[in-house]
């Protein structure tokens, strides 16, 4: 069946060729939203600027949800960084871009693209050193989104995301190009035969923790998901898409695959996680009684108060960088919100 999710490269030279859709008329800038706020100064916080088809408050609140759950994945600070690019100089149709940010911003365009995906995701220019993306893009497709279910929304977010940050679109060796021209020769990818396989130490790393015991983590032919005959419904898998009404896994693949890329992360906010067994994802996807769920709360990852956290079923008190921590929320600035209720 043709793909969910899928990326775009990262370099402007290819971006003109490969994205070939021009947004045009749909780029009437809409509000803004943000991820929660964070917990410290320079902590990593995404930042969603809307752009296209405007979304319903539910869909904007969703899409906030996801940039709060990624960015807690995230336990390096963000730099901020001078933003000074013309008119889209990442995609078209993105706007002039002259400030200083504080976050990682991400523009969400919603737009048509058709019946084949629910939405690309690419990181837009790297920093001199480290490679790392400074922002990114994503184009959800607004066919068929309003009868989108909230989970389905919710996992095509987290995944685009990943990618925006460099997940899957930063693992070979001719997209680290930073500003100033500078290539890393860094790769992630290897092919053995007719099957590609990802070789960086922390994800492989947590591959063999999990059982694997292939010579990398396998790939799709794409080299920017991890093969769904081998993870079957991780949240980067090539075929996460056909596990729908919930939210896929961000199991320790996923975080390995950041730390290969020169993130800090925050392991405790990995999902319950197994290989599928043999060439099933039944035992994966079922798990076993008494075994955990390896799909996520679907909680909101932001409250307006600590009566609202509770109601919607969330442990607390709140800690710094997990989903839903608000520093208004946290009286005595100990990391800790909501720590007085029962």
């Amino acid at each position: 069946m043709p793909p969910l999710f899928t990326f775009a490269p990262t370099l402007r030279s290819l971006l003109r060729s490969l994205l070939p859709v021009a947004v045009g008329g749909l780029l009437a800038t809409a509000p803004h939203a943000h991820a929660a706020p964070a917990g410290a100064p320079g902590a990593f916080t995404i930042e969603t600027r809307l752009l296209g088809r405007p979304l319903s408050a539910a869909q904007r609140a969703t899409v906030q949800e996801a940039a709060a759950r990624v960015s807690a994945l995230i336990a390096s600070p963000f730099t901020p960084v001078r933003l000074n690019a013309p008119a889209g100089d990442c995609d078209r149709g993105l706007p002039r871009l002259r400030e200083t940010a504080p976050r990682f911003v991400v523009f969400v365009v919603v737009k048509s693209l058709g019946d084949d995906v629910y939405a690309t995701g690419m990181p837009c220019d790297l920093r001199d050193g480290s490679y790392l993306p400074i922002y990114g893009t994503i184009d959800l497709n607004s066919d068929g989104l309003g009868d989108l279910p909230r989970a389905d929304l919710l996992d095509t977010m987290i995944h685009e995301l990943l990618h925006t940050l460099g997940v899957g679109t930063l693992w070979e060796a001719e997209y680290r190009v930073s500003m100033n021209g500078d290539s890393d020769s860094r790769t992630f990818v290897r092919r053995v035969g007719k099957q590609l396989y990802y070789t960086g130490p922390r994800a492989l790393a947590a591959y063999r923790a999990l059982g694997g015991r292939e010579v990398g983590v396998p790939l799709d032919p794409d080299a920017g998901h991890w093969a769904g005959a081998a993870v079957c419904s991780e949240i980067l898998s090539g075929t996460a898409g056909d596990f729908t009404g919930r939210v896929n896994p961000v199991s320790p693949l996923t975080l390995g695959a950041l730390e290969d890329l020169g993130y800090r992360v925050n392991r405790p906010a990995s999902a319950p996680f197994r290989l599928p067994t043999g060439r099933s994802c039944a035992t994966q996807v079922t798990p076993k009684t008494g075994t955990p769920e390896i799909r996520q709360s679907a909680a909101p990852a932001v409250f307006s108060s600590c009566a609202a956290a509770r109601a919607a079923g969330a442990t607390l008190p709140l800690r710094r960088g997990q989903p839903g921590y608000r520093p208004e929320m946290d009286g005595d600035r100990d990391g800790l919100a909501c720590e007085n209720q029962p």
